[in-house]
């Protein structure tokens, strides 16, 4: 036998031995160890899968239980839902997690939108909250641009209420009402119907009633359903001050009242609900050098109501015209500057029973002209039955201040930019949702001096708020006057957000609307 072939059969003999040992001993490398006749087969399990494995002990296989992950289909701890697929625009989210509004992803047929912690009551382009896509009607703030003014009527003698706000109020459904005053032999009362795209509805109707040869600062209410009152003072008739109503299913007056309380009487303001009642505010004189903030009410247009009551408490001087508005309940408040400027404001129940004295941290902001304008603050009431004021703050500018149903203070929040010498008037309107419009007259350049606003230039001026008191826009400039005082400034906002406002100027009676601006569906 050759070496080579004696080498070769050695090995087969210990490859054998190696193989069929009678003792059970395997071969492993260096050693020889102890092992199981069992031997493993089939596949290795792989964790992070869960994939079984299959093990065969003598003869027998069993399999493992896969471990629990998200996406297996089974509700597992720690998981809300589980669909067994990453679809994140479904019930169940890809991690485990059920849809819901404001997590930053559209459930399909469920939500419109929806922008995560982005989503905004009343930004112009969030989603809503209730993951819907913006729309008119939702609670925000959907008003366009101011309109060019739009000419009611062309007359010299023109006048509006410079004493008080409210030449102009609205419906429900945004159809506007103004009012002026025009000389004659015996002075009118015009009042005219605008829609809510500034189309004007029929012509101006007279409705100054008694006849009189001197009316001066006619103001107006309108209710939602389209009744409406008016206010005026008669300064043939010792200066009383005439209410009369008007029905609007009717068409025609539903009565005529005249207040008689002392030898004058000025600065009437009015708010009128749907149930009639009429609430009228007025400044009205005790004796010399003492007048009173006093209020009527006349229940379903009845003439016949409770004489009016005193509601201010100042021991000298003459307050600043009232200014009325009405809570759901038929409750109501009336605000006031004390003679000293500081502006006051009062609560009433609708049985007419006061509530204290609130005095606000803002003023009204000087006159327009001497021995002619009342300077007037501004007064609305919001969703949640607080009060908002309009007025002059410690800062000089035109500033809102809030005050909650309790009347404890919340936010002053300023409305115009620059301080000016004088703002004389300032006039609040609040929607459905407790939006807010602002308009003011301001005159003069901050710090310089002078009575009134009769020989620097003028401006008026109009903002709008969302509920939150974030201003929705800048101010937009309504009307201008090189040198002059600024003309008296009325402002009415409807439900819906539609606003309005009127002025009158170079002999013309105007008013320029701002319709609704409703985002593409």
């Amino acid at each position: 036998m050759s070496t080579i072939a004696a080498r070769t059969a050695a090995c087969l003999v210990f490859a054998c031995a190696a193989c069929f040992s009678d003792g059970g001993l395997h071969a492993t490398g260096a050693g020889i160890t102890t092992s199981s006749s069992t031997t493993t087969d089939g596949p290795f399990l792989d964790t992070t899968t869960g994939d079984p494995t299959t093990t065969t002990t003598s003869g027998a296989t069993t399999t493992a239980a896969p471990e629990p992950f998200c996406g297996d289909g089974n509700l597992d701890p720690g998981e809300a839902c589980d669909d067994g697929n990453d679809d994140d625009s479904d019930a169940c989210l890809a991690d485990c997690r059920e849809a819901s509004c404001g997590d930053g992803i559209v459930h399909v047929g469920v939500e419109a939108c929806d922008d995560g912690p982005a989503n905004h009551p009343s930004e112009p382009t969030a989603c809503r909250p209730g993951c819907i896509k913006p729309a008119c009607g939702d609670g925000a703030l959907y008003v366009g641009p101011l309109g060019a003014p739009i000419v009611l009527a062309t007359d010299a003698s023109a006048q509006q209420s410079d004493d008080n706000p409210r030449a102009i109020g609205v419906t429900a459904d945004g159809t506007f009402k103004v009012a002026w005053r025009v000389n004659g032999l015996l002075d009118r009362i015009d009042v005219q119907t605008v829609a809510a795209d500034g189309s004007l509805v029929d012509t101006p109707i007279d409705l100054a009633d008694p006849p009189a040869q001197v009316i001066r600062d006619p103001v107006l209410a309108v209710a939602p359903v389209g009744d409406l009152a008016l206010a005026w003072e008669i300064n043939g008739n010792n200066n009383d001050i005439a209410v009369r109503g008007v029905v609007a299913d009717v068409g025609h007056p539903g009565f005529n009242a005249v207040v008689n309380k002392g030898p004058l009487q000025q600065s009437p303001a009015l708010a009128l609900d749907d149930q009639g009642r009429l609430t009228l505010a007025f400044v009205g004189v005790v004796f010399p050098g003492l007048y009173h903030v006093h209020v009527r009410r006349f229940d379903n247009f009845d003439p016949d109501s409770p004489p009016e009551f005193t509601i201010s408490e100042h021991e000298a001087g003459i307050p600043g015209g009232p200014t009325v508005a009405l809570l759901p309940d038929g409750a109501f408040v009336v605000a006031w500057g004390d003679p000293g400027g500081v502006i006051l404001y009062r609560r009433f129940a609708a049985d007419a029973t006061p509530g204290p004295i609130v005095t606000t941290a803002l003023r009204t902001g000087g006159i327009a002209l001497a021995d002619s304008a009342s300077p007037w603050s501004g007064l609305a009431v919001t969703p949640d039955l607080g009060v908002v004021i309009g007025g002059v703050g410690d800062d000089g500018l035109v500033d809102l201040q809030t005050f909650d149903a309790g009347d404890l203070p919340q936010q002053i929040v300023a409305v115009s930019e620059a301080p000016r010498m004088h703002a004389p008037f300032v006039d609040i309107g609040s929607d459905a949702w407790g939006n807010l419009a602002v308009a003011w007259a301001e005159c003069g350049v901050a710090g310089e001096q002078g009575p009134d606003c009769s020989g620097v230039a003028s401006d008026l001026r109009l903002r709008w708020f969302r509920a939150d008191l974030t201003p929705h826009t800048a101010p937009t400039a309504v009307h201008s006057v090189m040198v002059g005082s600024p003309p008296a400034l009325g402002l009415a906002m409807a439900s819906d957000g539609v606003t309005g406002v009127t002025y009158v100027a170079d002999g013309n009676v105007l008013v320029r609307i701002a319709g609704l601006a409703c985002p593409a569906p």
